[in-house]
């Protein structure tokens, strides 16, 4: 009963507590890049020191593991943690992962910044 409170408190003081733990899903790519693959995704959120934001971890699964894409990326949070966005310079493009989540489901895009192209739709639910 006492972790149930402690828990309610900490989401009631910081909404990006929803957000901690690990979401599964798939992400399709557009026509939009011929090399895209679709991938099954597995993102872990934590809470920085920092406010307003989280840490991602962006990974992937290759042949029924996991597989780390490269580090963190750093998402603006809004205040109700319902949205999340990250801009990213990779490679000379500069792309945008959004997501928007509805309790423990969340989708987004990546999109190209300079066209507003959509590069890959993704669908996650939190484990």
């Amino acid at each position: 009963m006492h972790i149930l409170f402690a828990a309610l408190l900490a989401i009631a003081h910081d909404p990006r507590a929803l957000l901690v733990g690990t979401w599964k899903g798939e992400s399709i790519c557009t026509s939009v890049r011929p090399a895209c693959h679709d991938e099954i995704a597995v993102y872990h959120i934590s809470i920085p020191s920092k406010p307003g934001v989280i840490d991602m971890a962006m990974n992937k699964m290759i042949r029924g593991k996991e597989a780390e894409m490269g580090g963190q990326l750093e998402y603006k949070v809004n205040a109700d943690a319902t949205k999340l966005s990250a801009d990213i310079d990779f490679n000379g493009n500069h792309i945008r992962f959004s997501f928007t989540r509805t309790g423990d489901k969340m989708v987004g895009t990546l999109i190209d910044i300079p066209t507003g192209a959509v590069i890959r739709n993704i669908r996650l639910a939190k484990e």
